[in-house]
């Protein structure tokens, strides 16, 4: 028996933390165990090893069923780096068909818009696929219609919101960022920066909401993207009036006639 930054490792599990440290493993799943350590599946041996590498600080429990995190060597100290994404990589390792995003304040983190990570990370899955309640007591899911799914691109593992989609996130559920987006240096006006006017008219155009569509105009305009908001003017104008963050106060609101909204936050006044 070894000893690597403090951490022991057995005769019976150092071909798999080698075999783990050369692939630059992260998130395993109890199959991928199984078969690195060359077992038969459904092996009772295969719980033994998990339970050792555990114990012996090689491996960190998720809270997805079955998937662990991996600490390699090179890690400072036998503790896990924490990433609260990763049961979401565990659940699409254990499931590869299950589909997830990751959008709004995270998203934005993600894409470097946003200098501080979320609080809790908002993510979409479909409406009839299953989530674990150990997922929903680390992140707000939103369950949406499949199609509602659109306008991301892989980061780090994940289907993450582009520039594109966050002004479309933001549309759709404004609530989230509530009064946030009086303040000009709000990181949608990052988002917006690096937007295409046609992109994000197609988004809106496939989710088909006047109400989503007036609400992305508005803002675009209020963050010094008229282009966008010309191109989203050319899907029409919503029938009704739209409020832009729903449940605030519109007594004393302003409305903007061109997309039918009023706005209770006041977007983008103050510096």
């Amino acid at each position: 028996m070894t000893e690597n930054s403090g951490r022991r490792i057995s005769r019976g599990t150092a071909d798999i933390v080698a075999e783990l440290e050369l692939r630059n493993a992260d998130v395993v799943t109890f199959a991928e165990l199984e078969g690195i350590a060359g077992l038969e599946p459904g092996s009772p041996q295969t719980s033994k090893v998990i339970h050792r590498l555990v114990a012996d600080r090689w491996l960190v429990p998720l809270p997805v069923r079955g998937t662990y995190e991996f600490i390699p060597g090179r890690a400072a100290g036998p503790f896990s780096r924490e990433d609260v994404l990763d049961p979401l990589r565990g659940l699409l390792k254990r499931r590869p068909d299950a589909r997830v995003q990751v959008v709004l304040d995270g998203a934005a983190y993600l894409r470097g818009f946003n200098d501080r990570p979320p609080v809790t990370y908002d993510i979409l899955v479909p409406r009839e696929q299953p989530v674990s309640a150990a997922l929903r007591r680390i992140y707000r899911m939103h369950r949406v219609a499949p199609d509602r799914l659109s306008g991301a691109a892989q980061l780090d593992g994940l289907a993450v919101s582009t520039a594109d989609r966050l002004l479309v996130d933001v549309a759709l559920w404004p609530d989230v960022l509530g009064t946030a987006l009086r303040h000009r240096d709000h990181w949608l006006s990052r988002a917006l920066a690096a937007a295409d006017p046609d992109v994000v008219a197609a988004l809106l155009r496939a989710i088909g909401s006047p109400t989503v569509a007036a609400r992305a105009g508005y803002l675009a305009d209020r963050f010094g993207r008229g282009d966008i908001a010309d191109a989203i003017a050319t899907l029409g104008r919503s029938p009704v009036l739209v409020t832009l963050v729903p449940g605030i106060d519109v007594s004393d609101a302003s409305r903007d006639r061109r997309f039918n909204v009023v706005d209770p936050v006041g977007v983008a006044t103050v510096r």
